[in-house]
């Protein structure tokens, strides 16, 4: 089969926030202990208490932004049990999960992860049981230069320097009834985040703030309409719970982009009407497959190629979408509903769906560009329209000398051909990284780590045009420069 691309490169989307390529870890079953924390004295060497394996593959991911506590334990989290000597922290009883929580890990904790793979923190206040008073002295103890308090306890366990973080949301899920701290109405969460907004930017007016949204237009309505001129990006998560057949899970990224589309357009509407002047955009801040199989405690699974497909098909997705949604963050990044699978006897599983976000984020331009593709379609019953087999994306370096195309093949039985027409760029030469394995079903496990590979393949480059074959159910990423 044949597939037709054209890239202009003087057409530009966008500018590329690399935040959208960002990850998430919460207090639930494995992923911070055990996962990401081991402790200092535990036998899987560990850097500074960090399983050195673990934070060696999220190096490797290059995360612009982390996450962070939760999730649904947000809602219940304290921040002040986890600060100061480890030994002297209060060990709670965590009601999001039914789990104990030893406060081992905590904001200190978080920020030097963050520090240490590179990326920004992102915390999630608790607008649950918690108050906007609790979540202001939370951003006095990470961003105060001040002589008052917090500021000064965070010296004195040793930290000198303010962290710096600049993103907070405020509240998880609140418009669910399994959130502690729920809220009864938008109208309830509106005013909710008014007051966690107007105290924490008391403290730090520098900070972007990120509200709860969700999928429900008359809740977004109204936190716009009520809550707008105080945040910055209105929170959506997705999850796919239903265990779909292949062809209708690898469509699903067109269906979750026609919706984002949709919540930003009802933002703008809500501004317009209501004089709201502060610029809202939206945060993807949770997103995954979720099977059965990944059940409470622990919300494990492992999985396969297809799920590699469905994940690069958000990540392209959120590349045509970087106007509108500059954060993203998927869930999660260790052990629950993971990328990374960390045992205790200490062996590691990189996921297909890991090595898709290692394709994409160790190559990305700033600039994202307009691509056009030709490509034969199939029918999707669930989203109810044509889904094309090959979809592309593709990003500009700041200099213009690099170009890179993400092209993925949905279709599990045929290659394609792939003929990628240039415009106002010159390939000199070129590489191609591709994730297919032999069926669509094929998993890393323990007992075979590297079934699934990220590998290498040839390309042509003649008369400027790029030729290319895409394997069935594949995900390619072409490197080429001017």
């Amino acid at each position: 089969m044949k597939c037709r691309v054209t890239v202009d490169t003087r057409i530009t989307i966008g500018i590329l926030d690399r935040r959208c390529y960002g990850q998430f870890i919460e207090h639930l079953g494995e992923c911070i202990y055990g996962g990401i924390w081991v402790g200092e004295d535990s036998k899987i060497p560990n850097e500074k208490g960090f399983r050195l394996d673990v934070l060696q593959a999220v190096r490797e991911l290059n995360p612009q932004l982390i996450r962070w506590p939760g999730g649904n334990f947000a809602s219940g989290y304290h921040w002040i049990d986890g600060i100061g000597p480890r030994d002297q922290r209060p060990r709670r009883y965590d009601m999001a999960w039914g789990a104990e929580e030893p406060n081992y890990f905590g904001t200190d904790e978080f920020i030097e992860f963050c520090r240490l793979v590179g990326a920004e923190p992102f915390i999630v206040v608790n607008a649950g049981n918690g108050t906007p008073e609790e979540a202001a002295h939370w951003v006095e103890y990470c961003n105060s230069t001040r002589e008052t308090y917090y500021a000064s306890l965070r010296r004195k366990y040793g930290h000198e320097k303010p962290y710096g973080v600049k993103l907070w949301g405020i509240g998880n899920e609140l418009w669910g009834e399994w959130q502690i701290g729920f809220c009864k109405d938008s109208a309830e969460c509106a005013r909710r985040t008014v007051e966690f907004a107007n105290e924490m930017r008391k403290v730090d007016p520098s900070i972007e703030l990120v509200a709860v949204g969700c999928e429900d237009p008359e809740w977004n309505i109204e936190m716009v309409k009520e809550a707008g001129k105080y945040f910055d990006y209105l929170s959506i998560h997705f999850y796919d719970f239903d265990n779909k057949p292949y062809r209708e899970l690898v469509a699903v990224p067109i269906d979750v982009e026609r919706k984002l589309k949709n919540v930003y357009d009802l933002i703008q509407s809500v501004r317009s009407k209501y004089g709201i002047k502060r610029e809202i955009k939206i945060a993807f801040d949770e997103w995954n497959v979720w099977y059965p199989e990944a059940k409470a405690p622990l919300l494990s699974q492992v999985t396969s190629v297809k799920d590699a497909i469905f994940t690069a098909g958000m990540l392209n997705m959120l590349q045509r979408l970087c106007n509108i949604v500059p954060i993203s963050n998927f869930a999660q990044t260790v052990n629950v509903l993971p990328l990374i699978i960390a045992s205790s006897d200490g062996r590691m599983v990189l996921t297909p769906q890991y090595l898709v976000f290692k394709m994409y984020c160790n190559n990305r331009g700033t600039h994202v560009l307009r691509t056009f593709t030709d490509s034969d379609l199939y029918m999707s019953n669930s989203i109810g329209e044509y889904v094309p087999y090959v979809d592309v994306s593709a990003t500009l370096s700041e200099d213009g000398k690099t170009l890179y195309l993400y092209a993925l093949n949905r279709n599990e039985e045929d290659s394609f051909e792939l003929q990628i027409v240039l415009k106002g760029f010159n390939p000199k030469n070129g590489t191609h990284q591709f994730i297919s394995g032999e069926s669509v079903d094929d998993k890393n496990t323990f007992e075979e780590p590297d079934r699934v590979k990220i590998e290498e393949a040839r390309i042509q480059i003649i008369g400027g045009e790029v030729r290319l074959d895409l394997k069935p159910h594949s995900i390619n990423v072409i490197r080429l420069v001017d």
